[in-house]
């Protein structure tokens, strides 16, 4: 919820001390470079020390890391520093949530596949993200709410819940110990190209590629496909968020829920749907045609995700959880780095060229997970 937040508020709060567009995206992308190395060491860290400790130093650091970027924000915008300072202060306050909020996510997926049989797994793993993609929804709303009071309101805030979080998983969340005991003896680290892992890997990075692309020029697209203006653009974006949110909660919440697909099942049921949902994007004509698209994508999503993490979970051994949930989480950030780069690239040449190039990317993962061999031999 808080990251959905701080991309509304950000943008516009750096624009008016003085922080150039560009400088704005070297914000996000920085946090995110440092993510894909940070990441796999604290899940591996996590396998050692056990899952608790690793997520109460993510939500910590990511509070700490909020907190300084909300009063960097307010520094700025009461002119006390110019931007030339604020910037790379609104950069190192960034920064700290990749060192240290990174944790959390793969410690958390780890904890989940602690105490799941490989049957419960992907079920386990589409409850955490049904639960990210609840925060995203309710998010945006929110932190406008909470901007009536101030703009800096919403970001604290989120810092705020995220030590309340601490609170309730050290008072809660019961851990046994860590999943390695101390003299068991040293293991083999687990690598990016480990070939148990690699075509969840390609899957997890294809998936945040094109994800971030169609977030970040779904509104620009449907203004200049649909001719709206800057009020309409806004109001038919936010219905087509909305929907790409809801169908990845009705995917992870009722069909795996109620279903119980395998990873091999959901990767090979929504890849295809991601496929079709960016042929209609490319070719189809009209807000009805869009909306569907965002559907279809969003169920593909809700099913790929959960499909990936969990047939990579199942792939490795019970104390190397940590290590492939960070390498997964990690590797998925470089899609969301890359991804928005090059869709607003060729967004400049036509409108529909990011979901045509999207549409052939996702041809390539269709052929990919019913060729894989460890896609298709993971078990039902």
């Amino acid at each position: 919820m808080g990251q959905s937040i701080l991309f509304s508020i950000l943008p516009p709060a750096a624009r008016e001390i003085g922080i150039t567009p560009f400088q704005i995206s070297t914000i996000f992308a920085t946090s995110a470079s440092l993510w894909v190395f940070v990441s796999p060491w604290w899940g591996r860290r996590s396998d050692v020390w056990g899952r608790r400790p690793v997520i109460l130093v993510g939500l910590l650091g990511y509070a700490l890391s909020m907190a300084l970027l909300a009063t960097t924000i307010t520094i700025g915008r009461a002119r006390l520093l110019p931007a030339m300072l604020v910037y790379p202060l609104m950069v190192g306050a960034r920064s700290l949530f990749a060192l240290l909020g990174s944790g959390t996510g793969p410690a958390s997926q780890a904890y989940v596949a602690d105490r799941t049989t490989i049957v419960e797994r992907a079920r386990g793993v589409a409850f955490m993200n049904a639960a990210v993609g609840l925060g995203e929804t309710i998010g945006p709303g929110l932190g406008a709410a909470l901007a009536a009071l101030a703009l800096t309101v919403p970001i604290y805030f989120s810092a705020a819940l995220a030590v309340a979080s601490a609170g309730a998983i050290w008072g809660l969340l019961p851990e046994d110990g860590p999943p390695v005991r101390h003299g068991a003896g040293p293991r083999a680290r687990l690598r990016v190209r480990d070939p148990r892992v690699v075509p969840f890997l390609v899957v997890g990075a294809a998936l945040q590629a094109v994800r971030a692309t169609t977030v970040i020029t779904l509104a620009l697209f449907l203004q200049d496909t649909l001719g709206l203006s800057v009020k309409e653009t806004a109001q038919r974006a936010g219905i087509g968020f909305v929907t790409l949110a809801v169908a990845g909660l009705f995917a992870q919440l009722v069909l795996i829920q109620r279903l119980r697909p395998s990873s091999r099942s959901m990767l090979q049921a929504g890849v295809p749907l991601m496929w079709l949902a960016f042929v209609l994007l490319a070719v189809g004509h009209g807000l009805v045609v869009v909306l569907l698209a965002l559907a279809a994508l969003g169920v593909g999503i809700g099913l790929v995700r959960p499909g990936s993490a969990a047939g990579a979970s199942v792939s490795v051994e019970p104390e190397e959880q940590g290590g492939v949930a960070g390498i997964l989480g990690g590797v998925s950030v470089v899609g969301n780095v890359f991804g928005p780069m090059l869709g607003t690239t060729l967004y400049q040449l036509t409108p529909v060229a990011p979901y045509l190039l999207n549409a052939a990317l996702m041809s390539g993962i269709v052929l990919f997970v019913f060729q894989n061999p460890r896609v298709r031999s993971l078990r039902a």
